[in-house]
């Protein structure tokens, strides 16, 4: 049986001391899953992947020093024979096919029932740290750069929504209009309530700040790689990413509005991953940030965290209970909606990258150096390490209930048996 331990919630503390001991993870998808990457000497913020990866494949997709800065950007991915050996950070299964994203613009694509993997024809070559699909057709890939794909073939061709341009120039133009908004509510505050006071006045500093980095952002170029995206419906999508940065779409990505106002995220602190389950939407972060929305995304509250250091995934099992896991092993779950939280202990203390259901119930979680483990239903958890000892960021059951990965070695799998085999 695996060890339990009540967790007495405490309020939640952006620590600057804790973040400075975790260290500034963007997501394990990024810094855990990726080769080094660092963003043009030009740029204010550069970001590193971890050192974990260093030594992942280089041959599985070719470069060229004629693609540099901001040009991979708008520059399409290039074909790569062995495209499934890049590194990849994200799966998603739909009823029709498996979409994987990945480095340099790799998306590849496997249809049910089938063994061949297809490279997608991707007109950014940015890398993609997340992919979800609203329906077997429709959906959506984000990544550095502040660049969003679509895609309305099931993942064969991707078009362009977003890049990181048009993402300055959406901030500009949000904190512009939010700034007026805020000096206006306070030259008309002469009988408002001092504490409401003193929140607005923080909120309009909060903007003029956000502002003013726009406005550097102009000429520096975009530095906010996007993390994750979920697609609520064919209509409504959620993105999250670093330093804050939250969007959310009403009309399939046509067009983004910046919502990071709704969350209490005074420091800017990655939101690394975001899952929603009926009415329900959780997101999570750096330095134990944890939210939840009871209304699809309208409404934000801050839920006290059981941990400190850096969350990178969550899941909605198919009891409806909460996980919550990341840096250092870290895996808790709630059964009211967040409330509350038990710690799964691990043998290893490795990084936990993503969950899913296991189809006979229970769950598997991946993560660092290769660890999978499944959760069964009655709380009996097996441990087991992939023979690649890869880091592995995210997996997806198939049909004989094998497990298809991703992460540093690209495209892994592994029987179902095998955690069920002694050591």
């Amino acid at each position: 049986m695996y060890g339990l331990r009540k967790i007495c919630n405490s309020k939640h503390n952006n620590s600057k001391t804790q973040k400075e001991q975790e260290g500034s993870m963007i997501r394990a998808k990024v810094c855990a899953a990726a080769i080094s990457l660092t963003f043009s000497a030009g740029l204010n913020a550069p970001i590193h992947a971890a050192a974990a990866l260093q030594e992942a494949p280089q041959a599985a997709v070719e470069t060229t020093d004629a693609v540099t800065d901001y040009d991979v950007i708008y520059a399409p991915a290039m074909r790569a024979p062995e495209a499934t050996r890049a590194v990849l950070t994200e799966i998603a299964a739909t009823s029709e096919q498996q979409v994987a994203v990945g480095d340099y613009g790799v998306i590849v694509t496997r249809q049910l029932g089938t063994d061949e993997w297809q490279q997608a024809e991707v007109p950014s070559s940015i890398f993609l740290t997340s992919v979800d699909f609203a329906d077997a057709k429709l959906g959506w890939a984000v990544g550095h750069h502040g660049v969003i794909l679509q895609t309305q073939d099931g993942g064969r061709t991707w078009q362009p929504q977003l890049d990181g341009f048009e993402y300055i120039d959406l901030q500009v133009a949000h904190y512009e209009q939010r700034v007026a908004q805020l000096e206006e509510q306070l030259a008309n505050a002469e009988d408002m309530d001092p504490v409401e006071r003193e929140d607005l006045e923080f909120a309009l500093d909060d903007a003029l700040f956000k502002y003013d980095s726009a406005q550097i952002a102009l000429e520096e170029g975009p530095t906010k790689p996007f993390l994750d995206v979920l697609a609520l419906s064919p209509q409504e999508i959620f993105v999250t990413g670093a330093y804050g940065a939250f969007l959310h779409s009403t009309d399939g990505g046509e067009s983004w509005s910046i919502i990071d106002h709704l969350v209490d995220n005074i420091d800017g602190f990655h939101l690394n991953a975001i899952q929603a389950h009926g009415d329900y939407v959780y997101m999570v972060g750096e330095s134990g940030l944890l939210f939840r929305s009871s209304d699809r995304g309208v409404s934000w509250e801050t839920l006290d965290s059981p941990y400190y250091g850096s969350f990178f995934g969550v899941h909605i099992d198919q009891q409806e209970r909460l996980w919550i896991y990341g840096l250092r092993g870290n895996i808790f779950v709630s059964e009211d909606q967040g409330d509350s939280f038990t710690q799964l202990s691990l043998e290893d203390p490795v990084n936990i990258n993503n969950a899913i259901d296991a189809p006979n119930g229970g769950l598997y979680f991946v993560g660092n150096a290769g660890v999978v483990a499944y959760l069964s239903d009655s709380g009996e958890l097996t441990e087991k390490t992939h023979d690649s000892g890869a880091v592995l960021t995210d997996l997806v059951i198939n049909a004989d209930g094998s497990l298809t990965l991703v992460g540093q070695r690209g495209i892994l799998t592994m029987p179902s048996s095998a955690l069920a085999e002694k050591e």
